[in-house]
């Protein structure tokens, strides 16, 4: 086995048996996984990636994604877990990052410029499909390499992510080697974070309060914001009458996750 094999075993194989080439990124059953992929193309923008890609570091101290150039027209970051889980968990957490963190455009335009994996074949779901393995030759008039790239050197391919000559395994094995695996834990926290945000922000949007952290599914407790604040969060100093009052509040206090502080101030600007 090539060390870059080991390392895409070890950061993204789910099965145990060693492969002599980039292993399956579902395990046996397809159904479970270690991998999220997001691409964003069509034009190639890495600045716009990147926002994400700093993002998911600083709100939910994971580590950095890897990045991939995709060999045709778009940037890619790999997301490794230390442990796998179900295939529509991960569809579902790759694609609330990138509604969160990428541009809200039409939805015509964004099927178009945005592709997450893993992702169900059909609508009908049932089988799920994953990114093709970096680094790989396309075919065509002139060869054209997708390959892992450093953070330094993915601006430096513009518009153009792709590579004229093999990237080279050993060199492709320094870059994996430099990423690691986003902990349970981590992965944990950072999902209920991303489904209080959007529940959160669809509810703000709607006119309503947001929902209690660690609340149950079920009808919301509309018997005042006080009552929330007092048994579910900290102390805000209320009750506040005016939402832009509130809104400070949640923003400045340092008790409130850096998460709901950030779309605090994003409902306030």
């Amino acid at each position: 086995m090539s060390r870059l094999h080991a390392e895409w075993r070890r950061l993204f194989a789910v099965d145990p048996i060693p492969h002599a080439r980039p292993g399956p990124l579902f395990d046996a059953d397809g159904a479970r996984t270690r991998t999220l992929v997001i691409e964003w193309g069509r034009p190639a923008d890495w600045p716009t990636l990147r926002t994400l890609w700093q993002a998911v570091q600083v709100e939910f101290d994971w580590p950095a994604p890897l990045i991939a150039i995709d060999g045709r027209h778009a940037f890619q970051l790999w997301i490794s877990l230390a442990e796998p889980v179900p295939a529509s968990a991960a569809c579902e957490a790759a694609a609330t990052l990138a509604r969160r963190w990428l541009p809200q455009a039409p939805a015509a335009v964004a099927a178009a410029r945005l592709a997450v994996w893993p992702r169900p074949e059909s609508q009908a779901g049932g089988v799920w499909q994953h990114a093709a393995p970096v680094p790989a030759l396309h075919a065509g008039p002139q060869p054209r390499w997708s390959a892992f790239v450093t953070p330094d050197l993915a601006a430096v391919f513009g518009d153009d992510p792709a590579l004229d000559i093999d990237p080279g395994d050993e060199a492709q094995a320094e870059v994996a080697a430099r990423c690691g695996s986003v902990s349970a834990l981590a992965w944990t926290r950072a999902r209920d974070a991303l489904r209080l945000n959007a529940a959160g922000s669809q509810r703000v949007a709607d006119g309503a309060p947001g929902p209690a952290a660690g609340a149950a599914d079920g009808p919301a407790d509309t018997s005042g914001p006080t009552a929330v604040v007092a048994t579910e969060g900290p102390d805000l100093g209320g009750p506040h009458d005016d939402p832009a009052a509130f809104l400070k509040a949640v923003m400045n206090h340092p008790a409130v996750p850096l998460a709901l502080r950030i779309e605090a101030a994003r409902a306030l600007l």
